[in-house]
């Protein structure tokens, strides 16, 4: 059997075509990587699948049909993980039910691949929960309110729909800055946003005072002492709040760096 590698443009659609591709052409990938992902090997068949959305439609829309709308979402939510292998995973799950002759396989939990999948989608789902508190906005001279955040999954299109319904009246950036990218939020829509010359320090997160509004600082000094305030020292148990808001989230929290 050769060793053929699948690659893709990192997009879920550019994912859903390289499945349509490997089922139309009867192919057994040993491998499926992004295209930002270098790989170099001379003796294996490295193969560039293009985006097609007619082609990720039908699998997206032969998913639905063969499971559910909820676990086509799921399946998205998995990809989003952005794990070492999800890719591999994912393909290896798709093939099982599209391939099963059982209409409910996907809920088959005693299945590896099934249950790997539910797995990594509700990891993914559980930062997007996390970062529901953890977000802290800046508001800017031009009144927009940004917050840089960097989480362990590509989470921002899934933090939306709490934010837009949260925040409704003001205008706001959230921005990944692993992945470079933001969702913007003018009062009407939400649109993909990239900083290519950042005002700010993305290490601290911290917004210099020339674009920052006049009255951010005191609001931030309001926030600090609010948390200090409700943070019982007697009380204190480090390894708990560790757990409930892990250091690697600490970065951008204004509460924790001072």
């Amino acid at each position: 059997m050769p060793d053929i590698r699948l690659q893709y443009d990192g997009t879920f659609d550019g994912f859903l075509s390289l499945i349509f591709h490997a089922f139309e052409n009867k192919l057994q990938p040993q491998k499926i990587f992004p295209q930002k992902q270098v790989v170099h090997d001379l003796f294996s068949e490295i193969i560039r699948v293009e985006t097609d959305t007619t082609k990720s439609e039908r699998v997206w829309n032969g998913l639905i049909k063969k499971t559910s709308a909820k676990n086509a979402r799921l399946v998205h939510v998995a990809f989003m993980s952005e794990l070492p292998g999800v890719e591999m995973l994912l393909w290896r799950y798709l093939k099982k039910i599209f391939t099963s002759n059982h209409p409910d396989f996907y809920q088959n939990m005693l299945d590896e691949d099934v249950y790997e999948v539910l797995q990594t989608a509700r990891k993914v789902k559980k930062e997007v929960h996390r970062f529901h508190g953890f977000v802290r906005f800046q508001q800017t001279a031009d009144n927009i309110f940004f917050a840089p955040i960097e989480p362990d999954h590509d989470i921002l299109p899934q933090l939306v729909p709490h934010f837009k319904s949260r925040y409704a009246d003001q205008r706001w950036v959230i921005y990944d800055t692993r992945r470079k990218y933001g969702i913007y939020y003018d009062l009407e829509s939400v649109s993909e946003v990239q900083i290519e010359n950042p005002a700010g320090d993305f290490e601290t997160g911290k917004l210099p005072q020339k674009v920052k509004d006049e009255k951010e600082d005191h609001y931030l000094k309001l926030w600090q002492s609010y948390y200090d305030s409700i943070n019982i020292q007697q009380r204190s148990n480090k390894k708990q709040m560790a757990r409930m808001m892990p250091r690697r989230y600490w970065k951008y929290l204004p509460e924790k760096n001072r």
